[in-house]
C-alpha cells in the first residue's frame, strides 16, 4: 500500500499542494462522503506545474488544470475497469486537460479548429513529449498517454512519475 495518505475534509479540501493545484483535484471521485484520503506524490506536482508552466508560455493561458482523476483507491480503479498496477493506485498519476474556456469540464479546443476531440489531447501531450525531452528534467520521466473523447467523456492526457519512459 501506498506510504502518506492525507485525510481530507470539507475544511482542507482547497488547500494548495502547490502554487496552482488545490488538495481536492486529486481525490479520487469514489462516492461517500468525508473524511477521504488521497496519496499524492511531490514529483507528480513538479511534473504538473512545469507543464502548466509550458502551456501559458505556448499561449494556452490556464491557472490550472482539470484533474479528471487524481488518486484512485485499489477499489474504484478495479470499478472503471483500470489495470491493477495504475499509477493512479500510487498518487503519481493524473488525467488532465485544460478547461478554460469555457469551464464546462470539456478540453478546450486547443488547436482551434471548431472541435473538441483527440486532436486537442495531441496538443497537450505534444508539448509535454517535447518539455520532457530536454535532460534536465530527467527525473521526472514518466507515462504519457492521450485519449479520445468517449461518451460524455472528452479527451485528455494522462501523465506520471513511474520513473522509466513510456507512451501510448
Amino acid at each position: 500500500p501506498p506510504n502518506g495518505f492525507i485525510e481530507v475534509t470539507k475544511e482542507n479540501e482547497e488547500a494548495l499542494v502547490s502554487p496552482h493545484f488545490r488538495l481536492k483535484q486529486f481525490v479520487c471521485k469514489q462516492n461517500g462522503g468525508y473524511p477521504k484520503y488521497v496519496v499524492l506524490q511531490e514529483r507528480l506536482l513538479v511534473k504538473l506545474e512545469l507543464i502548466l508552466e509550458r502551456m501559458n508560455a505556448r499561449g494556452f493561458s490556464s491557472t490550472t488544470f482539470h484533474v479528471m482523476s487524481g488518486y484512485r483507491t485499489p477499489y474504484y480503479n478495479k470499478l472503471i475497469g483500470n489495470g491493477r498496477y495504475s499509477r493512479h493506485l500510487w498518487g503519481g498519476a493524473a488525467d488532465i486537460f485544460i478547461d478554460e474556456n469555457p469551464q464546462d469540464e470539456m478540453m478546450d479546443d486547443l488547436n482551434h479548429d471548431g472541435a473538441i476531440d483527440r486532436r486537442d489531447a495531441d496538443v497537450l501531450a505534444d508539448i509535454i513529449e517535447e518539455l520532457f525531452q530536454e535532460p534536465e528534467y530527467e527525473s521526472l520521466k514518466g507515462g504519457l498517454g492521450r485519449y479520445k473523447k468517449k461518451g460524455t467523456r472528452g479527451p485528455f492526457v494522462h501523465v506520471d512519475v513511474r520513473g522509466s519512459r513510456t507512451r501510448w
